[in-house]
């Protein structure tokens, strides 16, 4: 894996500054940078080159799901893991909804955030057994998406999708070119209507795929 530039953006100056310290000393971490409000958060997105934002999704005067949205309406934005310490249903619907990239809870501690992060820079997501859980549930709160016929390359590439194969990884299964898998990607994204990964699963479960 590269090496990445990092942003973390929490309230608690302290939980930052642990975080900080361990992830100085892993061997994929260039930069590392702090924003503990909106400002700072943009401020920072202005000032470097972010591959990463380890988000925490209570701050002072804006909700960190507002931030998420307004980076996704942009081309090209960094990769966002929720790192929060609420577990509740509808909080973890609403970030899977706006398109998070992935989600740790904090009493996980910090070898999940790890996983996390190499998971979502390799694979594009990262979600646990405890939120696929969450998803499967709550499927039906998702726009509904029409119904459509999938061919059998897609069902498979649908499976391999969900189960968080890199897409060397899917092509090698299915025999494809990566190319070749990554324009069925965006074709089968582009057909089900779904906007993330999050989506995708959402559909599976709803379709009895998964």
């Amino acid at each position: 894996m590269k090496r990445i530039n990092i942003l973390l953006v929490d309230d608690e100056e302290l939980f930052r500054q642990g975080l900080r310290s361990l992830l100085g000393k892993e061997e994929f971490v260039r930069e590392i940078h702090e924003a503990g409000n909106a400002t700072e958060f943009n401020q920072q997105l202005s000032l470097h080159v972010i591959d990463l934002i380890l988000l925490d999704i209570k701050l002072p005067g804006i909700r960190g799901p507002e931030l998420l949205l307004n980076q996704k309406k942009k081309n090209d934005y960094p990769k966002i893991i929720a790192v929060t310490g609420l577990d509740g249903v509808e909080v973890i619907v609403n970030l899977l909804k706006s398109g998070i990239d992935g989600i740790v809870y904090k009493l996980d501690g910090y070898a999940e955030i790890v996983k996390a992060i190499i998971a979502v820079m390799q694979t594009g997501s990262y979600f646990q057994e405890k939120t696929s859980g969450i998803i499967q549930a709550n499927a039906h709160k998702w726009d509904k998406v029409p119904p459509v016929s999938l061919n059998f390359n897609e069902n498979e590439l649908l499976r391999a999708i969900a189960s968080g194969l890199t897409t060397k990884e899917i092509a090698s299964k299915l025999k494809m070119t990566e190319a070749t898998t990554e324009t069925y990607r965006i074709r089968l994204i582009k057909k089900l209507g779904a906007p993330n990964t999050a989506a995708l699963l959402a559909y599976s479960y709803r379709n009895g795929i998964l």
